[in-house]
């Protein structure tokens, strides 16, 4: 007996340009024929398209254009020639038989050129999904290369060929390591971006309490209020960029961070100075950048990466001692025990980050750096009033410079890029 499939599982049979004289035997088999003028895949669901040319000069009509149908079509018509039947074909004539044909043959050969189109799509997607599976694979291994180009200062070959020994070493593919290499990559910049607020946090302030030390020469003024505005620019663009890298992740944390330094912000080009109410809005600002450290730190874990916190971590310490001691010069009467809190928590934090697993050419010489630029900066606390305002200033600023150059040391170590 013919395989006749109940009307709910057939799809739509729509006829084009009239139903042919089979239709209504059709319908009865479970059918359900719909003339439409024109072949084209329809918005609500799966559809057949039978085509009827009783003549051959209906079909010289169907063969006038070279578009594609857009769904499987089985074509009632004269035999065409051969050259008719590759331009029948390329369009998606599945199946064809003569204009005339008994229902129950086409009812079975629609039936098989429904099984046909789902092989044939079933087939097409997966050789699909297997293209851009290869061409997912080529943008990670693009993108980790250009990294490592940057990082390294290698040529293209090189970061080819790093990561390809990579991947051996590791027994690994190599596109699950260029996507290591991109998501770590990305980490850390996120957390270098997160760490530096909490920094700026401090700076702002710092400099703030600068541009109001009455001893300030104008030039000295002018380029305190210069490094102020060029530290509130660079929080705006850790921001943006950080909404980037994070791609709506960590979005109640980063939406804290906004809000801190939008009061900021406020405080800082308040017409009115008011050193004491722009420290307290730099503490919420610096409370909410440690939060978004500790998030993404707990996604480092125990990689290398992780320790990209404890190195921007420096760079606070060192501000906000700076901070304490320009507050302590302008601001009288104002408590200085965080100075000595202060330098017990970067000399603490700095053994850390010295004792770690740290190794690479480029990063005694920053660590060198730093330890000079740290003798600079306590020889400035330790000065009597008058010059202290600006040897602290120098000497934070020296530290800073420092510390920033371990961070890019780090950040193109291959230890942390590869994990």
């Amino acid at each position: 007996m013919p395989d006749t499939a109940p009307a709910t599982l057939l799809p739509t049979l729509l006829c084009s340009p009239e139903q042919p004289p089979q239709a209504a035997t059709l319908r009865a088999l479970g059918w359900q024929p719909r003339t439409v003028s024109e072949l084209a895949p329809p918005a609500d669901g799966q559809a057949l398209g039978l085509i009827w040319c009783p003549d051959r000069t209906a079909l010289a009509r169907l063969l006038h254009s070279e578009r594609a149908f857009g769904l499987p079509v089985v074509l009632l018509s004269p035999a065409p020639t051969s050259v008719e039947r590759q331009a029948l074909l390329a369009r998606g004539v599945l199946q064809w038989l003569p204009a005339d044909a008994d229902a129950a043959v086409l009812d079975q050969a629609l039936l098989w050129a429904q099984g046909l189109a789902v092989q044939l799509q079933a087939r097409d997607s997966a050789a699909q999904a297997k293209l851009d599976e290869r061409l997912d694979e080529r943008k990670w291994t693009e993108r980790a290369k250009g990294l490592l180009m940057q990082a390294r200062g290698i040529d293209e070959a090189a970061a080819f060929a790093l990561l390809r020994n990579t991947a051996m070493q590791t027994q690994a593919k190599l596109p699950q390591v260029a996507r290591g290499v991109v998501h770590t990559s990305e980490l850390a910049e996120a957390l270098e971006r997160a760490g530096a607020q909490r920094m700026l946090s401090q700076r702002l302030v710092k400099l703030q309490a600068l541009r109001q030390w009455p001893r300030l020469a104008p030039p000295e003024r002018r380029e305190a209020q210069a490094l102020l505005d060029g530290s509130s620019e660079r929080v705006a663009a850790n921001l943006a960029r950080l909404s980037e890298l994070l791609r709506a992740d960590l979005a109640d944390e980063l939406a804290a961070v906004s809000s801190a330094w939008a009061q900021l912000d406020s405080a800082l080009t308040a017409r009115t100075p008011d050193l004491a109410r722009s420290d307290r809005a730099a503490q919420r600002l610096l409370d909410s950048s440690e939060t978004l450290v500790a998030r993404l730190s707990e996604r480092a874990g125990q990689r290398p990466v992780g320790l990209l916190a404890q190195v921007t971590r420096l760079r606070l310490l060192s501000q906000r001692l700076a901070k304490e001691g320009l507050l302590a010069q302008v601001m009288p009467g104002r408590d200085t025990s965080g100075l000595a809190t202060g330098l017990d928590e970067f000399i603490k934090a700095y053994d850390e980050v010295r004792a770690a697993p740290l190794a690479g050419p480029a990063l005694q010489p920053a660590f060198a750096a730093v330890d000079e630029a740290w003798l600079v900066l306590l020889r400035g606390l330790r000065v009597e009033q008058g010059d202290a305002v600006q040897r602290m200033h120098q000497g934070s600023e020296r530290l800073l410079q420092a510390l920033e150059a371990l961070i890019r040391a780090l950040q193109g170590s291959l230890q942390l890029i590869l994990g």
